[in-house]
């Protein structure tokens, strides 16, 4: 699931990852690693830095060019533009994350999960997703490197989430990494590969998928964490990966943080007391359903919030609904109703 990161390279792994990794920031044509023999080890290393250095979006990682002699194993670096565009991009890339940062208002006392909230949020509310590069993507390569993001503010789960790694690793935050598998997509109707983040906070793990809160926050002109710092038991409701590192601490998510983790319809009327007294006019919460939840579950929610609603009303209200049935996520917005 997760791409081996640099930690997991044998010793002699990691100096060959150090001479390619270099090489690149040189500019380098091709690099000698003598004493490899190994393809598959090569391959091992490029996943590596991939994913561990997105901010180099001008090589193509996925075409290895090498030759192997008796000495040694060459490998030749396919830069997909010339130097002085390289070069003309990376400055864009640089004036990107300045503006990012400062639209973030990153502090010196934010905890990793702290930062690991500003940047979903910044991603969620600055980019798009790139429906036109999944379905060509020979013709938008920069879709999947964080080229799509600061040169069209739009990418694919692979460019969001190497931009998602990028900033995290730009202030700090380093316990960021990227992780394939499938999912499950209600828009597209099928099963299809993905890419999103695990991170590492105080000592547990955790799943972020922005890409799959970009367009619920978008249709809900609301901040959505359906998919933000998330254990295993949630993210298996419509992603699939191997499970080689356990993500078990439902005590990070934005539900139980604050505190519309519901166990069940009859907590939520309580729940709803609560809010609609205080004149809340956002609801969103997340039924758990620690000894199950019925098939009906979805009408009896939406027939629990109806009936909150109308018994403190004041005048004619609106409600608008953007749930998430496979993980059991209720959102409502209220107008007009005080």
């Amino acid at each position: 699931m997760i791409i081996d990161h640099y930690d997991n390279l044998s010793f002699d792994e990691k100096e060959y990852y150090n001479k390619i990794y270099y090489g690149i920031l040189k500019g380098n044509d091709s690099i000698r690693l003598p004493g490899l023999f190994d393809a598959k080890v090569l391959d091992k290393i490029i996943m590596v830095l991939k994913y561990e250095h997105a901010e180099i979006f001008y090589v193509d990682f996925q075409r290895m060019e090498y030759v192997i002699t008796p000495e040694e194993l060459i490998y030749y670096i396919r830069y997909t533009m010339p130097i002085e565009v390289r070069n003309k991009k990376k400055n864009i890339m640089e004036n990107w994350i300045a503006d990012s940062l400062e639209w973030m208002k990153i502090q010196s006392g934010d905890s990793e999960s702290d930062i690991y909230r500003k940047v979903h949020n910044y991603l969620i509310r600055n980019i798009l997703y790139d429906y036109e590069a999944l379905q060509n993507p020979e013709m938008h390569p920069e879709a999947f490197t964080i080229g799509g993001i600061f040169e069209n503010k739009k990418a694919v789960c692979e460019g969001i989430a190497k931009a998602f790694k990028v900033l995290c690793d730009y202030v700090g935050a380093k316990n960021v990494y990227v992780v394939n598998g499938t999912a499950l997509s209600k828009r597209l109707k099928m099963i299809y590969p993905h890419t999103w983040n695990m991170v590492k906070f105080n000592g547990q793990y955790s799943h972020i998928d922005v890409t799959w809160d970009l367009e619920p926050s978008r249709t809900s002109r609301y901040n959505r964490y359906d998919y933000f710092m998330v254990p295993d038991e949630w993210m298996q409701k419509d992603h699939d990966y191997d499970n080689s590192i356990r993500c078990d601490a439902v005590e990070q998510s934005y539900f139980y943080r604050q505190s519309c983790l519901i166990p069940g319809p009859n907590s939520l009327k309580k729940f709803l007391d609560e809010k609609l007294q205080n004149k809340i006019s956002v609801l969103y919460f997340r039924i758990n359903g620690e000894n199950g939840l019925p098939d009906d579950i979805d009408s009896k929610v939406d027939n629990i919030v109806q009936e909150a609603v109308r018994k403190y009303a004041t005048s004619d209200y609106m409600i608008q609904t953007v749930s998430n049935q496979l993980q059991n996520i209720y959102f409502y917005k209220i107008s007009d109703r005080w």
